[in-house]
């Protein structure tokens, strides 16, 4: 299965909005969501994980403004959206020698960050994205935002 993303108003809490995006893609079905931090093991923070009948799908989830956009896969998955315009100093986000679009550049390693399972915790300007898979997503006017799939 290809990830699927689906776009939600970001005021849709969490479970909600990862529950209707299963429904959309299996059928009715209640569907059980949390999250998990695979470092401490706190459900507070941490990956999201959802089961929706029998499946165990991988999710990833991010809020930007108005908008929450989920994606869910059949392996590890990792999403972000962000304003297309952020103020950040080049060197958090540019590994030595990258250059480009600041906002697109940290909607793809954050996409990354999320697949690895480290989230901002790996520093972005360790993360170089030649050596990534990622694809940016179609997204809201202001907003840029990209899918990381490791394949």
């Amino acid at each position: 299965m290809q990830p699927d993303v689906h776009w939600h108003a970001s005021t849709t809490p969490a479970a909600d909005a990862l529950a209707a995006h299963a429904r959309l893609l299996w059928g009715p079905g209640a569907g059980l969501s949390g999250r998990l931090c695979p470092a401490c093991g706190s459900d507070a923070h941490g990956r999201p994980w959802l089961r929706h009948r029998a499946r165990l799908p991988y999710v990833s989830l991010s809020r930007a403004g108005p908008h929450l956009v989920t994606v869910i896969a059949d392996r590890p998955v990792g999403v972000d959206v962000e304003a297309a315009v952020i103020d950040v100093h080049p060197a958090l986000v540019l590994a030595p020698g990258e250059t480009g679009d600041l906002a697109r550049t940290w909607v793809r390693k954050e996409a990354v960050l999320k697949l690895r399972g480290t989230g901002l915790s790996t520093p972005m300007s360790e993360v170089v994205l030649a050596d990534e898979s990622w694809r940016d997503l179609p997204s809201p006017e202001g907003y840029v935002a990209a899918v990381a799939t490791g394949e």
